[in-house]
């Protein structure tokens, strides 16, 4: 199988293993993870914590996915196999003590013989921060996500409450589990002087990483709009199948159905910055995308387009042949006639061929 990269530039060549750190227990999430490994729960009926992470490496020009694995592993094995939907999968089984984190991934590139870049994921994360753009980062890179508070907070001012905030973003930045390592033995070189028993790549690693002022972080402060979830508790898996009521993930984002009725249908769009839609048109539907944030390149039949930027509308008409392509990480209204499944491709970017 081959799977076209999209849009990831200089990385476009670049062969990039995905590292899936998917041992954990889960023990939080019981009684759901009695008889399954955490990433193999359900974020809406049928689609995995790992299916979305698996998605969204290979529509980043991800070929190969190392997974590492030890609560119920061979439920994991059992779903992937050595290859699914064009990625080619592996599998290290940490069949001793709990190895940790970096004791893991230790592993996977002695026993791999693993070299050149990665992107490791922690196997509870479900977000739509587009991954492309953490990889041109570079060198060591993290994710950072603004803290949000659990609680809502008050400003006192003598006995007095001045001010109350509800739940509110916080100066600071957690880390958001998703790493870019573009030189993995480079990174294993970190672990060499430590004691077996120091096996946490957040305690142990990153710390000797950022003491050389090598780790960078992405930042993505649009919190409120972009999802990012750990998966941890029966409480977070709840707010994540919130999200999922009637959204569809795309390969370039989601597409969230709002409302469809006789008269109408209105959809909110999401796409990933570096991300497009297809080229495609409709037969009959007429829509009108508003871009509510993020600019876009609206891409039309023979090498026109247009820039919409937020605030803008624009109006497609049936039989018009389009993409949409995010400059920027951005949300689009579209309201439309009310034909639900009339879209026909001229150009699948993301096809995985035979």
């Amino acid at each position: 199988m081959e799977h076209q990269n999209l849009d990831l530039g200089k990385d476009r060549d670049r062969e990039i293993t995905g590292i899936i750190l998917a041992g954990g227990s889960g023990k939080r999430l019981m009684p759901l993870t009695a008889d399954i490994p955490k990433p193999l729960v359900e974020i809406k009926p049928g689609y995995t914590i790992m299916d979305k992470q698996l998605i969204d490496m290979r529509n980043s020009g991800i070929k190969k996915v190392v997974a590492l694995v030890k609560h119920k592993h061979e439920k994991i094995r059992e779903r992937y196999g050595s290859s699914w939907n064009g990625l080619e999968i592996l599998y290290v089984v940490d069949r001793g003590e709990q190895a940790g984190t970096w004791g893991a991934i230790r592993n996977a590139i002695i026993s791999l013989n693993l070299k050149g870049s990665a992107l490791i994921m922690n196997g509870d994360v479900v977000t739509d921060i587009p991954i492309n753009e953490i990889i041109k980062k570079g060198g060591f890179t993290i994710l950072g996500i603004p803290m949000v508070s659990s609680y809502g907070i008050i400003d006192v001012a003598g006995d007095k409450v001045s001010r109350f905030t509800e739940k509110p973003i916080l100066p600071y930045y957690i880390n958001g589990g998703v790493y870019f390592i573009d030189d993995i033995k480079e990174l294993a070189s970190y672990g060499e002087t430590l004691h077996e028993s120091q096996n946490s790549i957040e305690y142990h690693i990153f710390p000797l990483i950022s003491q050389d002022s090598k780790l960078n972080v992405y930042k993505e402060d649009n919190i409120r709009d972009i999802t990012w979830k750990a998966v941890d508790s029966i409480k977070d898996l709840e707010e994540v199948h919130n999200l999922y009521k009637n959204r569809t993930d795309k390969p370039w984002g989601y597409e969230l159905l709002v409302a469809y009725t006789e008269h109408y249908l209105q959809k909110k769009l999401f796409i990933k910055k570096g991300h497009r839609t297809s080229m495609h048109y409709h037969d009959k539907k007429m829509e009108t995308l508003h871009i509510v944030y993020g600019t876009v390149k609206l891409d039309l039949e023979g090498g026109k387009f247009e820039i919409l930027k937020p605030g803008n509308s624009r109006t497609i008409s049936p039989k018009e042949v389009h993409s949409i392509y995010a400059l920027e990480t951005c949300l689009i209204d579209e309201s439309s006639t009310p034909y639900l499944d009339d879209t026909i491709r001229v150009k699948d970017f993301y096809a995985v061929r035979q």
